[in-house]
């Protein structure tokens, strides 16, 4: 009986530990959200303080594919950098191939290759 109490009270903070962990990685998805930015599927974008259009590549998809390509033209910037770009529909390409539209006057995130 001694050896119940003992797991059940071990499997009590087993659970409110997991919870305490869970709370906590909630909090910080929610503190670290850019409260400016639309977010969509393949990542967010924001207006951008000098009214010009820019692109962000946050994600590499894997990181073995090399350079990016915006449009078949291989991407001059590096990942994480701002460079500036035409407000239309883009195609990156990186491994995989992704269509995004980016609006004018935004600063668009990229930072998701998946389906």
């Amino acid at each position: 009986m001694r050896a119940l109490k003992y797991l059940l009270i071990t499997l009590g903070a087993v659970l409110c530990s997991a919870l305490v962990i869970a709370v906590a990685f909630l909090l910080v998805s929610i503190a670290s959200t850019d409260t400016d930015a639309t977010y969509e599927l393949r990542g967010r974008y924001k207006p951008s303080t000098d009214g010009k259009t820019y692109l962000v590549i946050e994600h590499d998809n894997g990181g073995g594919c090399g350079a990016f390509s915006v449009d078949d033209e291989r991407w001059p910037h590096q990942l994480h950098e701002a460079g500036e770009t035409m407000p239309e529909m883009r195609t990156i390409k990186c491994g995989g191939e992704i269509d995004i539209e980016i609006k004018p006057g935004n600063i668009y995130y990229f930072n998701y290759w998946g389906p």
